[in-house]
């Protein structure tokens, strides 16, 4: 990948790649200290969910390995993958700042451990920390952001085209730390890349297919590598 794709891909994914912008390393040092005092890490299986849709909001978390998806349930029964969550994210902020009822639910992709800090204790440190409030802030505007754009997306691209999108996006949620190397293995069952986006899983397979044939991507099992940066990110139509 050039310079110029390389430049041209992060600045048109930034507003449709949701990440909440604040981790723990973001929080001024005595905040960040009160709200680990009372902390507690628990591990969270592959498969598994923190919390569900509907149920009332019991605090906020911090991811610290693994990966979590954001879904909703649609009126056919069908689930819609929103968001995903990569280690050092914080999420569950909003529904407890606007004291409604979760949304989504929050299930572990793969294994994860989570730094889980209570609502009550969250929202005292909150409130006496104008910079932590502008951490939150600034977060929810650009949730608000991206969630306009992918309705954009969805309306207006066809499946490769958001195809082609979503896995630029993923293989920057799917980055190691400290990764030097752009390709990244995007390790995501098909069956979840489907709702992530937005298709039937038999369109998914046809158009993975194709994109194989023409030596866009390689895949190894579930595993999905992106081969050829340039030619995915034409077919985006940004």
């Amino acid at each position: 990948m050039n310079v110029v794709t390389k430049s041209k891909i992060e600045d048109h994914l930034s507003p449709s790649h949701f990440y909440t912008g604040i981790s723990l390393d973001d929080f001024p040092v005595k905040e960040r200290a009160e709200l680990e005092q009372q902390s507690k890490i628990i591990s969270l299986p592959r498969k598994s969910a923190l919390y569900t849709e509907g149920e009332a909001p019991k605090g906020v978390y911090v991811l610290l390995k693994g990966k979590i998806k954001f879904s909703q349930l649609n009126f056919d029964g069908s689930v819609q993958i929103l968001y995903i969550f990569s280690a050092g994210e914080m999420f569950g902020h909003r529904s407890l700042l606007s004291d409604e009822k979760h949304s989504v639910s929050a299930v572990a992709l793969e294994d994860c451990e989570i730094l889980c800090i209570d609502k009550d204790h969250f929202l005292e440190v909150l409130r006496s920390s104008p910079r932590l409030s502008n951490l939150l802030l600034k977060s929810i505007c650009h949730e608000v952001t991206v969630l306009g754009n992918r309705i954009n997306i969805f309306a207006q691209r066809s499946i490769k085209e958001r195809l082609a999108y979503f896995l630029l996006i993923l293989n920057q949620k799917y980055k190691a730390p400290g990764q030097i190397t752009e390709e990244s293995e995007i390790k995501v069952n098909r069956s979840d890349l489907a709702s992530y986006t937005g298709t039937s899983l038999e369109n998914l397979v046809r158009t993975l297919k194709d994109f194989r044939t023409k030596n866009y991507i390689r895949t190894d099992g579930k595993s999905i590598y992106i081969n050829d940066f340039d030619a995915l990110y034409s077919l985006t139509g940004v």
